[in-house]
């Protein structure tokens, strides 16, 4: 399976909307993303204008946004950046307007690459297929959005749309979804099941889209598609969403510092003896690291794993009174044991 990927990131376009940042900022963050995987940043024209006005030149991987518009077409490009992302709505499927069109003719006298985003549904009757396989040769259009914006569709369906979509249309496809019913990222590996290598998404799933770091770490050990993953994307992705105010959960997936806690004694057990069982991959693939909590569910085997990673060494006999006290402490403290406790009541079941 070809693993050539682009993640067109909505994080950036995100953080320079909703806030505002310096020069610096703004690099640090751009850079820490495309760290991540293969980025293609989409801004708004406005956006867009502010960074260049405030120096920041390269426009490599930065598509510009736009309204159907030669006007802005041509200003992009003047601008230096050769990527355009021009928005129409569903209707103007059947009839391309004259604004739309005018947009389109520039940006191909320009020899722009051209994504064309359709809004306002993703079902498409086979008439508008036509008429969109025309557009697409007529304007030498790069790639088509295909937009669920709403959220109205499955994973399954996702994919079987998509495949058709794909079948139907002579460019490469794009898939852009949101997050209305929680099933966005499984509509992103949908969507790259079906074939589509480019996707929107954005950084701990900012502003609805889906997470990157799913859909990157879904694609590689779900899809198994060959795909790099940096070993400190928990601490890039934290990075990332501290400069846009917000924190990550600890149980927040692929990313949260609590996702590879186990207090159970059959996990404990488990994960000692086989941790896939329990962890589809290594704590320190994303730079996290195993965390054994001692509580209320804890088992013999939690207790001699714990005290093993502090080289403590007890007898068995005295695992099992340690256990009760664990248990009972746990129970009465509302909450798991900590370090500190464990060692008093290892002292004093040995005692």
């Amino acid at each position: 399976m070809k693993a050539d990927f682009t993640f067109i990131d909505q994080t950036l376009g995100y953080a320079l909307e909703k806030q505002s940042m310096d020069t610096s900022e703004f690099l640090d963050i751009k850079r820490k993303i495309a760290a991540i995987s293969h980025i293609l940043f989409d801004l708004s024209l406005k956006s867009f204008l502010t960074v260049l006005y405030d120096g920041v030149a390269d426009a490599t991987d930065i598509r510009v946004c736009i309204q159907p518009d030669a006007g802005q077409v041509e200003q992009v490009h003047q601008l230096g950046c050769d990527h355009i992302k021009i928005t129409i709505t569903h209707d103007a499927v059947k009839k391309m307007p004259v604004p739309a069109a005018a947009a389109l003719r520039q940006a191909q006298a320009r020899e722009m690459t051209v994504a064309l985003h359709i809004t306002g549904g993703c079902q498409y009757s086979a008439f508008e297929l036509r008429r969109l396989d025309r557009t697409v040769k007529k304007y030498d259009i790069h790639s088509i959005v295909f937009d669920d914006e709403r959220g109205e569709l499955d994973p399954i369906t996702t994919y079987q749309n998509l495949l058709e979509f794909q079948q139907a249309i002579p460019c490469l496809v794009e898939y852009y979804g949101k997050n209305r019913l929680g099933l966005v990222t499984g509509n992103a590996l949908g969507a790259i099941q079906s074939g589509v290598r480019c996707l929107a998404v954005s950084v701990g799933g900012v502003s609805g889209y889906p997470a990157l770091e799913e859909v990157l770490m879904g694609a590689l050990y779900l899809l198994k598609f060959p795909l790099a993953v940096p070993n400190n994307l928990a601490a890039c992705c934290e990075e990332i969403l501290h400069y846009l105010g917000q924190s990550v959960h600890t149980t927040k997936p692929i990313i949260g510092s609590s996702i590879f806690a186990h207090e159970s004694g059959i996990h404990v057990d488990g994960v000692n003896k086989k941790s896939d069982l329990y962890e589809p991959f290594t704590p320190e693939t994303v730079g996290l690291s195993r965390k054994i909590i001692i509580g209320k569910h804890s088992g013999k085997a939690s207790i001699e794993f714990k005290l093993k990673e502090m080289n403590i060494f007890i007898h068995p006999v005295v695992v099992q009174t340690v256990l009760e006290k664990v248990r009972s402490l746990a129970i009465g403290q509302k909450a798991p044991v900590s370090d500190v406790q464990l060692l008093e009541l290892v002292h004093e079941a040995a005692s």
